[in-house]
C-alpha cells in the first residue's frame, strides 16, 4: 500500500468512528508551514529566482505534520504517532512516519517505557541553535523518575531517523528498510543515556504536588554506533564501515536553564560531537539564549561559539580560531501585529541565502565556516553581517503570516573568496530575500 493510500485510509477510518475517538481519549493537532521568497545575489553567475521555503519550519517547499495520541482513561498507557510530509518527496514518498510508539507509565509515573520508532524530547535543549538531544530511533526506551524533579533514562535503537531535510525517514543504505535485515551486532546498536534535574520549591495542594522551577540541568549521551545505516552490506564488506550515517558518532549534549524570573529566558547548551576521536576531529558548539519580555516589547540575544579540534595526517595539532555568531533581536506586539528586527554578525561563517546551492533564509540560516576547505594555515576567514526586518500578523492561536526582508553582506579576507565570472578576485557577496511565510497550527 502506498503512503498516499495509507494516509487516506487513516483519515477515513478516524472520521467514521467519532464515538470510539471520544472514548479512547484520542487527541490530534496539526501544523503546516510554507512560504515564497524572491532571492537575489550579487554573483554574476546566479540569477534572481523564486523559491518555495518554509522559514518557520526551516524546510524547502513546505512542512505538514499530523500528530496523534491515544491514551487510556487512567493515563497509564498509550500510543503516539506523527504523519509528515516535507522537503524531500523523492526519498520516502509524500508521507513519512517520523515516530510511532507505544508507552506505559507505572507506579505513579516513576517508571516509563516506550517502544517502536521513538522520539522523546525529555532531554532536548531549548536553546536557539542546538535545540536537540542525542537522538532515538527504532527500539526501546526506559525512564525512571524516583522523585518529582529527577529523571534518568536509557534507550537502545537499531536504526535512526534521518534528518528533517530527508523527511525523517528510516533509511537502510539509501533505501527504505526491510526490518528483517536490520540486525546490528550488540556493540553496533545505538545506546543513548539521559539525565535531568529541576531544582525548585515543592508546592503541595489538593490536586497533587507541583514544582516552582528555579533552574534545570540536563544532559544526554550517545555512544558510537552503526544505526545510521548509510552503508550497505556490500560496501562494508569491500571498504569497511565509515561512520558517516546520521547520529553515528559519540556525542554529549547538556543544558542549563535559569527559570526563577518569570519574564526571563536564560539558558546555555553545549554539544560535544565525535567524542570517540575528539582530540583529532572533535566539534564543540556552545549556545547561549537570552530574552526578556517587557510587556509588549521583547529583546533577545543569541550567541553561538564553534570550536574545532583537528589534526593533520601526520598527527600534528592544527590551531583554528573559533567561529563566533551573535544575533541581537527585538520585537513589539500590539494586538495581532508584531514588527521585529534581527541583526546578525558571524565571524567564521557565511549566510545560506545565496551562493551555496541551498538558498535558505530562516533565522538560523547561517553556516559555520568549514575551515579545512580554505587552507590549513588558518589564514582564510569568512564573515557575514545580516539585517532582517519583518512584520508578522498573528491570527489564530499559533497561526500567522510573516512578511520580511533578509539582507546579507558576506565577505572574506582573501582574493577570490566570492569570485565569479565577472571578477574572480571578488571578496564579497551580497544576497537579499524578500519573503512571505505562512503557518497554520490547529
Amino acid at each position: 500500500m502506498t503512503c498516499k493510500k495509507l494516509f487516506g485510509l487513516t483519515v477515513v477510518l478516524l472520521l467514521m468512528i467519532p464515538g470510539f475517538i471520544q472514548a479512547q481519549n484520542i487527541k490530534f493537532d496539526s501544523y503546516f508551514n510554507t512560504g515564497l521568497g524572491a532571492v537575489y545575489t550579487s554573483s554574476a553567475d546566479e540569477d534572481t529566482m523564486f523559491k518555495a521555503f518554509g522559514a518557520d519550519s526551516e524546510q524547502n517547499g513546505f512542512r505538514f505534520r499530523l500528530n496523534g495520541s491515544f491514551a487510556t482513561d487512567a493515563g497509564i498507557a498509550g500510543i503516539r504517532f506523527r504523519l509528515q510530509s516535507q522537503s524531500r518527496l523523492d526519498q520516502g514518498g509524500y508521507f513519512s512516519m517520523p515516530y510511532v510508539y507505544g508507552w506505559i507509565s507505572l507506579f505513579d509515573d516513576v517508571l516509563y517505557m516506550a517502544g517502536g520508532i521513538v522520539d522523546d524530547s525529555t532531554w532536548q535543549t531549548r536553546d536557539w541553535w542546538i535545540n536537540d538531544d542525542t537522538g532515538e530511533g527504532l527500539g526501546l526506551m526506559l525512564k525512571l523518575q524516583p522523585i518529582l524533579s529527577l529523571n534518568f533514562g536509557a534507550g537502545v535503537y537499531i536504526i535512526s531517523q534521518q534528518s528533517g531535510g530527508s523527511n525523517n525517514i528510516l533509511s537502510y543504505g539509501s533505501f527504505l528498510p526491510n526490518f528483517g535485515d536490520i540486525t546490528p551486532k550488540i556493540e553496533d546498536a545505538k545506546y543513548v543515556f539521559g539525565a535531568s534535574y529541576t531544582y525548585g520549591n515543592l508546592i503541595r495542594g489538593a490536586l497533587g504536588d507541583t514544582l516552582e522551577e528555579i533552574f534545570y540541568l540536563g544532559a544526554s549521551f550517545r555512544m558510537k554506533n552503526k544505526a545510521g545505516w548509510k552503508n550497505t552490506y556490500e560496501e562494508i564488506e569491500k571498504f569497511g564501515y565509515f561512520y558517516e550515517g546520521r547520529q553515528e558518532s559519540s556525542q554529549l549534549i547538556a543544558e542549563f536553564r535559569y527559570m526563577k524570573i518569570y519574564n526571563l529566558t536564560a539558558n546555555i547548551a553545549i554539544s560535544m560531537d565525535k567524542l570517540e576521536n575528539f582530540s583529532a576531529n572533535g566539534d564543540t558548539i556552545i549556545s547561549q539564549t537570552f530574552a526578556y519580555n517587557f510587556g509588549r516589547v521583547m529583546l533577545g540575544l543569541n550567541s553561538v561559539e564553534f570550536i574545532y579540534n583537528r589534526e593533520s595526517l601526520v598527527g600534528k595539532k592544527l590551531k583554528y580560531d573559533p567561529g563566533l555568531l551573535f544575533n541581537l533581536w527585538g520585537s513589539y506586539t500590539y494586538v495581532i501585529y508584531e514588527p521585529r528586527l534581527d541583526l546578525v554578525y558571524f565571524w567564521g561563517g557565511m549566510s545560506t541565502a545565496g551562493g551555496d546551492d541551498t538558498y535558505r533564509w530562516h533565522r538560523r540560516g547561517f553556516l559555520n565556516q568549514k575551515i579545512e576547505e580554505y587552507g590549513s594555515d588558518n589564514s582564510h576567514k569568512l564573515s557575514v553581517f545580516s539585517v532582517r526586518p519583518s512584520f508578522r500578523f498573528n491570527l489564530l492561536n499559533r497561526t500567522f503570516v510573516e512578511i520580511g526582508n533578509m539582507f546579507n553582506y558576506d565577505f572574506g579576507n582573501w582574493d577570490g573568496a566570492y569570485g565569479d565570472s565577472d571578477n574572480p578576485k571578488k571578496r564579497t557577496r551580497i544576497s537579499n530575500v524578500f519573503y512571505i511565510d505562512l503557518r497554520w497550527s490547529l
